[in-house]
This record gives C-alpha cells, structure tokens and sequence, in this order.
C-alpha cells in the first residue's frame, strides 16, 4: 500500500507517495553506487536527476534506486549502475560480503557499505546504502531519469561540495563521508 507523506523541499513542505505498513510509512531501503574508473578512485561518476515532476531535479546525484526484496546487495549495484548509466560493474571494493545462514531457509547477507543515509526529520523516508565499485564502459542517460552523467575529478567534487544545493541529500551526505575517510 501507499499514502502520502509530508516532505521538506528547498524550505517548503510538499507531499508524496511512500509505502505503508499497517499506516506507518516504511523506509525505502535503497542501494547508491559510488561508481570510479579504477582502482585509485582519482574521479567518481555523478549523473543529473532527470525525473519530471521532481522536487530534486536537475540536481547531481550517484547512480542507485530500490533495492529489491531478495536480492543480494551486489546484485543490486550492478542492476542498478547498469540500469541507469550503462555500465557495468567490474569490482565491488571494499570487504567482501558474507551470507550468514542461523536457519538453511532464511539466509542473511552481512554487507559493509562505505557510508549509509537515511531521510530524518520530514525527509523522504529512503535508506540509501552506498557501495564503492570499478565500472566500465561509457556512461549513458537515460531518458526520464538520467542525465549528463560523467566522471568528475576529486578537486572538481571537493569544490562541488562547498554549494550543497547542487546535490540530492543522499548523494551530498555519501560524498562528503566518503571523502572525509579518504587518505
């Protein structure tokens, strides 16, 4: 089910749909891709939000969406990088991910995100679970969601960063903890 759930939006309140459980708005699990050409992660690939009708559109954000029930948190990178700019994963980096199994029926994935986001306080209730990984291949848009999407240098993000409102909230908190923890 969904209802409509009050969100704050460039100083104004507007309303949206959201999933419901027994009247109580459920958190969005989501997967972000922290997406770089190799593996000293010189550049990262940002894209523009190109959904009409959206309170962040136009803004710069990493490639990501819903994480599917089911589904391992690799495989949702990899549909999802895929999906919106056209390539294709190579390496998830970072420590691997373990399937933990208390029950042979209910397996569990254990998985270490580079940084995690949630909406607080009127945001869109969405937990974006953000993933470092090597991509391939030449980054595309995709018409009504995606454009511009390409690589930007760490110097060119760092200066990027000092105006928050050219970023969605997810992809702003990621970059930013993601940089910080960088040598």
């Amino acid at each position: 089910m969904s209802a409509h759930h009050r969100v704050r939006v460039d100083g104004g309140w507007i309303e949206m749909p959201v999933a419901e459980l027994a009247g109580e708005a459920l958190v969005v699990p989501n997967v972000a891709a922290l997406v770089v050409p190799d593996r000293d992660a010189t550049a990262v690939l940002l894209q523009r939000r190109d959904k009409p009708g959206e309170a962040v559109r136009g803004r710069l954000e990493l490639p990501g969406g819903r994480w599917r029930a089911g589904e391992a948190a690799e495989t949702a990178l990899r549909r999802e990088v895929s999906e919106e700019t056209g390539l294709i994963v190579q390496e998830v980096l970072g420590r691997p991910s373990d399937t933990v199994r208390a029950d042979p029926e209910r397996p569990f994935q254990v998985v270490r995100p580079v940084a995690v986001t949630v909406g607080v306080d009127g945001a869109y209730p969405a937990l974006h679970l953000a993933f470092l990984c090597v991509a391939s291949g030449t980054p595309v848009g995709q018409d009504g969601e995606t454009r511009d999407p390409r690589w930007y240098d760490l110097d060119e993000l760092r200066r990027l960063l000092d105006e928050p409102s050219r970023f969605t909230g997810p992809a702003l908190g990621i970059l930013k903890e993601w940089l910080a923890s960088r040598p």
